[in-house]
């Protein structure tokens, strides 16, 4: 049970002599944030008409203005409707040193886009019942939702995006704003003599008395160690309220500000010896049987029937509004681009884009490691290609030692979490490991440093990465192991023989679209 916060205010000062000095204070934690390189997200929830859109205010007047970003959470615009749920605040976490400012978030929104979606998905607007406050407001979230699978699904998604947010260094300040019955009375009748307008006289006593059990329980549920809320009940008194607040927010940045310098000043010792068990992790790689392949003939013929098949099929996908997540990783040499190029023939260039991931630049560097792959999520009806992608975390980064043992082993359940944000949000996701000999790689490289068209093709990076095989064979094994999922799954493609490989990559993704769609599929007739 969350308890009340009631912070305790000097009454013998003025308000303005409190607020200017709570405001200074204020203005000191966000410096020192900043110097520490701490990226944090303060989110105010709660009840509308109470006057905390003014609260709030109060407490963004203290902060230098380039160090944080406001941002107001209603209705998704169009273009945000067709990204799956959590895109679009993933995409406003703050760099390291800045601020995030959220009034309302992804709880409030989680409500109303999730639990009132007529499907099972949140991702695109035709499939939305209501997307603004009137939802909440006029369609009653029943009790019983709180025992669906939908509703835990909810909490469980957004938990894990503040754990994976938190793991890696941002810190989360949670405000919840409640009010007495009283209060919302009074505040309401305050507001129609400022700015006249009706009110539904069922909205706020009907969520109040039907659906605040389901508000309880996903404040109760999202009430994590990582990221606490802390529930504070609005004052009649709003100069009070201002105090409190302040002083609430005040006493949450010192504590992570602390809790900073301490980690700085004395960072945890790396055991030298592990006592515990070594992970036995399967051998995937060694399943695949890199003698198979097709003549030149029998390639051309199956060319041709694959990629039409693949044509009308993802034509289909974008009059569905599904989008689609196209993995490729593999050794280098291995036939990656080929793939994408045969994919790329089969598909209309408006519903498709090939995103290349490279080194993250500096601005990547500041930010959380997805965070520079949101833009890459698709809309309805359109298809990201990732050319290399987040595996980075877990294969480069992690033979190169460009981030700690904790780092990449945390690393698969976020990219997990992350992935299944996507595909409870309707988007198919078909990973690729292009698996070849080591033999056949050296053949290739060898080819490529001959062929003066080809030449561009190979780095001196390349040849490093191949001193380092059978590091990255067991790290290929241990990330197919732990992120191969049942609705994200990994699929090995036997490279050695370009030909086969290309086969298999475009009948791997015609039969996952006819698996997705089913039935629908047979409602367009497509031409022999």
């Amino acid at each position: 049970m969350i308890s009340e916060l009631n912070p305790d205010i000097p009454t013998n000062e003025k308000y303005d002599d409190l607020l200017k000095e709570f405001s200074d204070e204020i203005g000191v934690l966000q410096r020192k944030a900043y110097q520490l390189n701490i990226p944090i997200i303060v989110i105010f929830e709660g009840w509308y008409d109470i006057f905390v859109g003014e609260i709030i205010n109060r407490q963004l007047l203290p902060l230098d203005p380039r160090g944080f970003d406001y941002y107001f959470t209603d209705s998704p615009t169009s273009e945000e409707n067709k990204n799956p749920f959590l895109t679009r605040f993933f995409q406003k976490i703050p760099p390291k040193g800045k601020i995030s400012i959220f009034d309302r978030s992804w709880y409030m929104r989680g409500l109303i886009e999730y639990l009132l979606n007529d499907k099972n998905s949140c991702l695109c607007a035709n499939s939305v019942k209501k997307t603004n406050f009137s939802a909440v407001m006029t369609e009653t979230v029943d009790k019983d939702v709180i025992y669906t699978e939908k509703f835990h699904d909810l909490i469980n998604t957004l938990n894990l995006f503040e754990k994976t947010l938190t793991d890696n260094g941002v810190r989360i300040i949670k405000i919840y704003f409640g009010a007495r019955k009283e209060k919302r009375i009074e505040s309401r009748k305050m507001w129609q003599k400022i700015v006249p307008y009706n009110i539904d006289k069922r909205s706020v006593e009907k969520i109040y008395k039907k659906d605040i059990s389901v508000l309880k329980e996903m404040i109760e549920q999202t009430n994590t160690p990582n990221a606490p809320w802390n529930l504070y009940f609005v004052k009649e008194d709003i100069e009070l309220s201002t105090l409190q607040t302040m002083k609430i927010l005040i006493d949450q940045m010192k504590a992570l500000i602390s809790t900073r310098e301490h980690e700085l000043s004395c960072p945890c010792p790396i055991p030298e010896n592990s006592s515990c068990q070594l992970e036995v992790i399967p051998d995937h790689l060694n399943t695949a049987d890199l003698t198979k392949s097709y003549s030149k003939k029998e390639y051309k013929k199956k060319l041709k029937k694959c990629q039409k098949e693949l044509f009308y099929a993802h034509y289909l996908l974008h009059l569905k509004s599904k989008p689609m997540v196209l993995v490729f990783e593999g050794w280098d040499a291995a036939g990656k681009g080929g793939g994408i190029k045969r994919i790329a023939q089969a598909m209309n260039p408006r519903y498709y884009r090939v995103i290349p991931i490279g080194t993250p630049t500096d601005v990547d560097l500041k930010y959380h490691y997805l965070w520079r792959f949101m833009n890459g999520v698709p809309s309805c009806g359109k298809t990201s290609v990732f050319d290399r992608s987040w595996y980075g975390r877990v294969l480069v980064e992690r033979i190169e030692k460009l981030n700690t043992e904790e780092e990449w082993k945390r690393a698969y359940q976020e990219i997990n979490g992350f992935e299944r944000a996507m595909t409870n949000s309707g988007v198919i996701i078909i990973k690729f490991w292009m698996q070849i000999s080591k033999d056949k790689q050296y053949d290739r490289f060898k080819a490529r440093s001959e062929n003066p068209l080809k030449q561009w093709k190979l780095t001196d990076e390349d040849w490093r990465n191949r001193e380092k095989w059978d590091e990255y064979y067991d790290a290929v094994n241990e990330m197919i192991e732990k992120t191969s999922t049942e609705k994200a799954p990994w699929v090995i493609i036997e490279s050695n023989d370009k030909y086969y490989a290309r086969i298999k990559i475009l009948r791997t993704v015609v039969n996952r679209i006819k698996e997705e769609l089913g039935e629908e599929i047979k409602e367009i007739n497509l031409p022999e």
